[in-house]
């Protein structure tokens, strides 16, 4: 190797000292450039590093028009001994709803709100510091990703542009004419649809059993086929004959329907592990509450839940006062426990996994199973069911980036049957479910969605069935684009909202039911709702509603979606003790 000249070598060694300095003020050089990663944000700083009486328009808050939060200034460190009561305190006020149109909240310095006293002037040397300790990571990921102290935060890698136009003038006519095929691959593929139309009764053949054989056992809940087939073989026997039977009649006239179908299922659960045929009472059936009183008079019945719903057993007929009991009180546990057999069943399955399944898992999993047993329109329900589905005018959708001329989200009939791949089910539960002590608000479940899609950008959009029976959550959607100021963080940027248009009150369900003329085809209505929910590919809810506990049981058995993310806004425990 020759002698290197002393210039060179002079040259070689400023290079590499550049480089090295270059490196060391990575940051600083990014910030004085005004590189930032947050671009789309007209003052960045403005929403992490603030002063004490900065306003934050985040986003409407469930009853509110605007929403103002002042942070105060972070004074001393919080100590360790308060930090529980600190973020119990945050949690708290976070799930609280405002009522009036316009509020103005003090957070103390805790968990996303917890900032510098004064704002960062110039390079990282000035940015605020956090105790890592002292956020809630599932909160500031979601409402403020970013918002703490990032050792990059002043470096930005340019964004590929997305607008179409531009990059349709740089392809090709051979590249253009790959774009629809391309295109139609968004679209559910013909054995997703297929299912789906099995779902809803079209182009089925047999019944519900026939449809449940034909899913995919990978996507349902464990031992699901034998479940449902052990159930209707009790229940539909090849001879009624020499059966005992369980009679049951309307036990709680004050139920919606959610809580109606679970009554009639923990009956069932009695009738099996006594070796009865359960049998609804023809004089006071459960559930004619909730349906027109002549809705089964066409059959010489009185109204009753099986208006809508396949009959229960084939052997109604056969009850007579001599084989049958109204009461079934010789069960150790009652209808809190699983009967022996698909106890033993499920059990014995989670022990080839090499697991013992906990009690709660047990019940919620058999639950689940009757869930789906009961609760299966029948064929003049699904006909119905279809004609609503099909009704573009009763379905809406709103891109809330797109804004119409009094500066509101436009809205458009565009609801496709199916839903879009990467649909997102929100069931959002208010009404009278107050009377329990809590409701979730509709922010939460619009964030639970948000932390979701955050994570998973590839697969899933800020796109969203809503159902719920509250006018003003749907209001509070077609305002809200989204909760993360950083709409570059998601694959889209903007909130794509659908709903139905059905007659909503924030009350019971029998005041929902009853704002139609028709109240079995307002339950109708009702089902249909369920059944778009079931179209999604991702479920938001609260487990500590029925409605919810329906959604999560139906995708697992008469759907083969189980393996679909399901989120709870609420407290993750709701499911653990659901009775």
């Amino acid at each position: 190797m020759g002698k290197q000249s002393p210039l060179r070598i002079a040259f070689g060694s400023i290079f590499f000292m550049s480089i090295c300095f270059f490196l060391y003020n990575f940051e600083a050089i990014g910030t004085a450039l005004k590189f930032s990663r947050y671009q789309d944000v007209e003052d960045p700083v403005d929403i992490y590093t603030s002063t004490s009486s900065t306003s934050i328009s985040i986003a409407p808050l469930p009853t509110s028009t605007s929403t103002s939060i002042s942070i105060e200034p972070e004074t001393k460190p919080t100590p360790t001994s308060d930090k529980k009561k600190t973020k119990s305190a945050a949690a708290s006020a976070s799930k609280t709803e405002t009522a009036s149109s316009s509020k103005t909240e003090t957070v103390a310095p805790s968990k996303t709100q917890t900032t510098s006293a004064s704002k960062a002037k110039t390079g990282a040397e000035n940015a605020p510091t956090i105790n890592p300790e002292d956020l809630d990571v599932e909160q500031i990921e979601a409402d403020f990703p970013n918002g703490y102290k990032n050792p990059r935060g002043g470096w930005f890698v340019p964004l590929p542009q997305s607008n179409e136009m531009d990059l349709l003038q740089l392809l090709t006519t051979e590249q253009r004419e790959l774009l629809p095929s391309l295109g139609a691959q968004a679209r559910l593929s013909q054995k997703q649809s297929e299912k789906i139309n099995s779902f809803y009764g079209i182009d089925r053949e047999g019944g519900w059993q026939g449809h449940i054989e034909g899913l995919d056992d990978d996507g349902l809940a464990p031992l699901t086929k034998w479940a449902q087939a052990y159930v209707y073989d009790h229940q539909h026997p090849e001879s009624c004959e020499g059966k005992k039977f369980y009679i049951l009649q309307e036990k709680a006239t004050w139920y919606g329907l959610g809580a109606a179908v679970r009554v009639i299922f923990r009956e069932l659960e009695l009738a099996i592990s006594a070796g009865r045929i359960l049998v609804l009472d023809p004089e006071n059936p459960p559930g004619g509450h909730l349906l027109s009183h002549d809705c089964d008079r066409h059959r010489g019945r009185n109204a009753s839940i099986e208006c809508v719903l396949e009959d229960i057993t084939s052997c109604a007929a056969y009850a007579t006062p001599e084989n049958s009991v109204r009461e079934i009180r010789d069960i150790p546990g009652g209808n809190k426990f699983v009967p022996p057999v698909p106890a033993v069943a499920m059990i014995t399955y989670m022990k080839e996994t090499g697991l013992a399944p906990t009690g709660a898992y047990l019940r919620y999993w058999w639950h689940s199973q009757m869930y789906a047993y009961v609760f299966r329109p029948n064929q003049q329900t699904l006909a119905r069911m279809v004609e609503m589905r099909m009704n573009k005018t009763l379905h809406t959708a709103v891109d809330t980036g797109v804004k119409g001329k009094d500066g509101k989200a436009k809205e458009l009939h565009t609801v496709p049957f199916p839903l879009p791949p990467s649909t997102i089910s929100m069931h959002i539960r208010h009404g009278d479910k107050a009377i329990e002590g809590r409701l979730i608000s509709t922010r939460d479940y619009i964030v639970a969605a948000e932390r979701f899609v955050l994570r998973n950008p590839i697969a899933y959009r800020k796109r969203a069935f809503v159902t719920t029976e509250d006018p003003g959550a749907i209001e509070e959607i077609k305002r809200t684009t989204g909760i993360n100021p950083v709409g570059t963080a998601f694959s889209n940027r903007n909130w794509y909202w659908s709903y139905s248009n059905i007659p909503r009150v924030d009350g019971s369900p029998f005041q929902n039911l009853w704002l139609s003329a028709n109240r079995t085809d307002a339950m109708i209505h009702h089902i249909m709702q369920l059944w778009m929910a079931i179209e999604c590919d991702a479920f938001v809810g609260n487990r500590n509603s029925n409605w919810n506990k329906m959604i999560d049981s139906i995708r697992c058995t008469l759907m083969d979606k189980c393996r679909a993310p399901y989120l709870d806004a609420g407290y993750v425990g709701d499911w653990l003790h659901f009775p």
